[in-house]
């Protein structure tokens, strides 16, 4: 079995959606594609493997790793639990400039943002070195047994950073309906 990454994992789940009559597949692509784009738009879905996405980088509060802080703390945070809220909250004023030029941006494009996000130095998952992005100073991967590095999250890092998540939150959305209309038919 060949193994999955983002890239065949939404091509094939768009393929079962555009070809099969098998409306349990159908309903299983659709979830996973939502799940899908939303992990692409997760910036620390979109990094290192040896380090697991930051899973093996503590976090010092809200959450036990900075992975699973960008993957809720954040979002918990700042903006709330009510998903329906949030989404309403994110549509609002939000420009058919903005649309049109997220989805003109091909799949693997998502991904390169999520990636630019990971190397910003605000976010503390990895450190610069040259044009490399390192786990830390001195040690350019993630060992298994090390002690992990921590990142100190508080209301500072989550407030600062608040707007990266809107904005991946917005695209993905945006993203995620365009290619079921685009799939399905608007």
């Amino acid at each position: 079995m060949t193994p999955k990454c983002l890239f065949t994992a939404i091509a094939t789940d768009l393929e079962v959606l555009r070809t099969s009559n098998d409306d349990a597949a159908k309903l299983a692509s659709l979830k996973y594609l939502g799940h899908w784009v939303g992990d692409i738009h997760q910036p620390l879905h979109v990094s290192f493997a040896d380090d697991r996405g930051g899973n093996s980088i503590r976090a010092s509060a809200c959450a036990p790793n900075l992975h699973a802080v960008w993957d809720t703390c954040v979002i918990e945070k700042t903006l709330g639990t009510d998903w329906q809220t949030i989404a309403r909250a994110l549509l609002v004023g939000l420009p058919d400039s903005d649309r049109a030029a997220w989805v003109a941006v091909p799949i693997a494009g998502w991904a390169n943002e999520s990636f630019q996000v990971t190397r910003r130095k605000s976010v503390q998952y990895c450190v610069r070195v040259g044009t490399k992005c390192v786990y830390r100073q001195g040690n350019e991967t993630y060992s298994e047994r090390e002690e992990e590095k921590v990142v100190v999250v508080n209301m500072a890092y989550l407030e600062q950073h608040v707007p990266l998540v809107r904005g991946r939150l917005k695209r993905a959305g945006v993203r995620l309906a365009d290619v079921l209309n685009r799939t399905l038919g608007q």
